[in-house]
């Protein structure tokens, strides 16, 4: 009888392992229904192991030749983020409206993409100000709100608002994931003539203030690998998400007019390039212990050459594995594989300018609430959901470099599951001179 449990509990495995291969291969738009098929199928879909199997494979699927790009959508009514598919036929594929639900602003205001890893969307809004046309990429009023936000899910968080000092003044913003405590964080920088930095932790739902001296005041450009990078005065400046701390004047491979730093086949590179030429040049850093602050020099290995055909206004950067995205006086996209350039007509659907590269995932946001656009009011939009801070899933990627800390939700729930209430939180700063907490890395 014992072999035949021991038979019984391996069948069950396999049963388990082959319904996890076949559902992580569909949209998350699906698996949310699946959820509603049975208890079991619920709580399948719910768990870590499973949501890391569905964002590993969408991350590395084998289809390289498309990319989908969250971006500001023009409309008639209003501006709203949707999905602009680039590669094969370049057309927008989906409307993803906004982080906060209908009704939340007595106007409709203009929000903007801050950053965007994991299927995870940080959004600046300003709560006094409706469409502004200087709003500038990353650089924000000190009272705007930020959000955190699931598109796919339509899970989303309002992050406590917390300043360090009162008064005028703009900050810029960045959004990065901390593979090794599985930490999504916000990073605001102070654009006084005081510079100081604030970093809040989803995980943690605070904020730290990190006292600093920049010489160069500039805009996240990108998260990899745990950093977060921008082009500084005397070369690249990364800032270590989980250290919290700037490694300043990293040496790039040669001089440039504009450089673009980019995640290319899962390696950190820059690309490099001159105003009015038709090459660009692509590096890849070779030993990343240069963005550990341990005195290594960074070294450097000339990968690609590349005469696109047409002037070099601007690179955008690399949004899949083969194509290269520029401005030419229109957005203009290179393929690598195939060595062909074209342009993109995006003017009938949005500015070509805040581009973000955006991969769907069930990854979930602590402590967020459903938004809700449609016009059944019936829906409720303040339902919210917790999520465990004890369950964490690695989200391995070809070289097993990354994770991210996933709660598993109760099985017992429907799958409109509730939420936590965000005022419970008030967002309290932890001074940088303290330790960070001693249960960080456990979240």
């Amino acid at each position: 009888m014992g072999k035949g449990n021991q038979n019984d509990d391996g069948e069950r495995l396999k049963e388990e392992d082959l319904l996890i291969e076949v559902l992580s291969r569909l949209d998350v738009k699906t698996l949310l229904q699946c959820k509603s098929v049975s208890k079991p199928w619920y709580s399948l879909i719910s768990t870590p192991i499973f949501i890391k199997s569905h964002l590993n494979r969408t991350l590395n699927g084998a289809d390289n030749q498309t990319a989908n790009l969250i971006v500001r959508r023009r409309n008639k009514k209003h501006d709203s983020f949707s999905l602009f598919q680039l590669g094969g036929c370049d057309e927008l594929v989906a409307n993803l409206d906004f982080p906060y639900s209908k009704g939340d602003y007595g106007f409709t205001p203009l929000p903007m993409v801050i950053g965007c890893v994991c299927g995870i969307v940080c959004v600046c809004v300003d709560p006094n100000a409706g469409i502004d046309p200087n709003w500038c990429k990353s650089i924000i009023n000190r009272q705007s709100d930020i959000y955190i936000w699931n598109p796919a899910t339509k899970q989303s968080k309002l992050i406590p608002a917390h300043t360090l000092h009162d008064g005028e003044g703009k900050v810029f913003l960045g959004f990065g994931f901390d593979p090794i405590d599985f930490d999504f964080k916000v990073v605001k920088v102070n654009l006084s003539d005081d510079v100081f930095l604030e970093v809040y932790s989803l995980n943690r739902n605070v904020w730290r203030k990190i006292e600093i001296k920049l010489a160069n005041k500039n805009i996240f450009k990108i998260c990899i690998h745990g950093f977060l990078f921008t082009i500084g005065l005397n070369g690249m400046m990364a800032f270590d998400l989980n250290k919290e701390v700037f490694i300043c004047d990293i040496q790039l491979p040669a001089h440039s007019d504009d450089a673009c730093i980019a995640d290319f086949k899962d390696s950190i590179v820059v690309i490099l390039s001159n105003f009015g030429d038709d090459m660009i040049n692509l590096w890849t850093l070779d030993d990343e212990a240069c963005l550990r602050g341990v005195g290594v020099e960074a070294s450097w290995t000339m990968m690609l050459t590349i005469d696109v055909g047409v002037r070099v206004d601007w690179v955008y950067g690399i949004f899949n594995s083969v194509e290269f995205l520029l401005e030419s006086g229109d957005c203009f996209s290179y393929n690598l594989d195939k060595k062909v350039g074209r342009y993109i007509d995006t003017n009938p659907f949005f500015d070509f300018v805040d581009l973000f590269k955006y991969t769907e995932s069930l990854v979930p946001v602590a402590g967020s609430k459903l938004v809700n656009w449609s016009d059944d009011n019936e829906e409720s939009s303040t339902d919210s959901e917790e999520v465990s801070e004890e369950s964490s899933v690695d989200l391995e990627d070809g070289n097993e470099r990354s994770s991210v800390g996933i709660g598993s939700e109760d099985d017992n729930e429907k799958s409109t599951v509730g939420l936590e209430d965000d005022e419970e939180s008030s967002g309290d700063f932890v001074d940088a001179n303290e330790e960070k907490s001693a249960d960080s890395g456990d979240e």
